[in-house]
């Protein structure tokens, strides 16, 4: 089974949402969550939800919908929440999504070394003996221009971190809707490229 990332959200940015219609009763109502809700926050500024699963914010130009401990179905069921609000508010003016993951992998099994060649002699003259490497790659894939990012994470025992920013300009609200439906595309993506850093091209455990 492909490894899983440690956080996935997915962000559909608008020129103006209204974080005054999102109530409890409202998500309950138009069946955007369909599991009991637990806290919930609002305000003028913007309104917050969450439930045992998920973390939901909206305010004037962002809508947000993160998973808390990622699983396959519940990465299935953040792009349904996603959908059934973008269903249900299709007059929005909408801008742009953005699908996120992110990976945490052990640092002695990450091994940037299979794309990228640095100079580590001229890298210890103007840095320090001791150092980790990263990297940021931009492409396009699908209609996503697609950024990953490449980091150690030092403070926590030599973790490297790898995040993943599918990013789409969006023409319409159907055009929004077929970017949500890639959600599986992209997650698959990331998985082959994370495997593919890892050393001997194995999944990290």
């Amino acid at each position: 089974m492909p490894m899983l990332p440690v956080d996935a959200n997915t962000v559909i940015l608008a020129s103006n949402y209204n974080p005054s219609i999102v109530s409890k009763e409202w998500l309950l109502q138009k069946k955007i969550f369909t599991e009991a809700i637990g806290n919930f926050v609002h305000t003028p500024p913007f309104s917050l939800v969450e439930n045992e699963n998920f973390h939901l914010t909206v305010d004037e130009h962002r809508f947000q919908i993160a998973v808390k401990k990622v699983t396959l179905d519940r990465l299935s069921a953040m792009t349904k929440i996603a959908e059934r609000f973008v269903q249900t508010l299709p007059e929005t003016p909408y801008k742009a999504v953005g699908i996120n993951y992110q990976f945490d992998v052990p640092g002695e099994q990450c091994d940037l070394n299979k794309i990228i060649s640095p100079n580590s002699e001229k890298i210890r003259e103007l840095f320090a003996t001791e150092f980790e490497f990263g990297a940021i790659v931009r492409f396009q894939f699908q209609d996503f221009v697609t950024t990953v990012t490449m980091q150690p994470d030092l403070a926590r025992q030599r973790q490297f971190r790898i995040a993943f920013n599918f990013h789409s300009d969006i023409p319409s609200v159907n055009e929004l809707k077929k970017r949500l439906t890639l959600q599986d595309t992209l997650l698959s993506k990331a998985q082959n490229i994370v495997k593919g850093l890892t050393k001997n091209g194995e999944k990290p455990k």
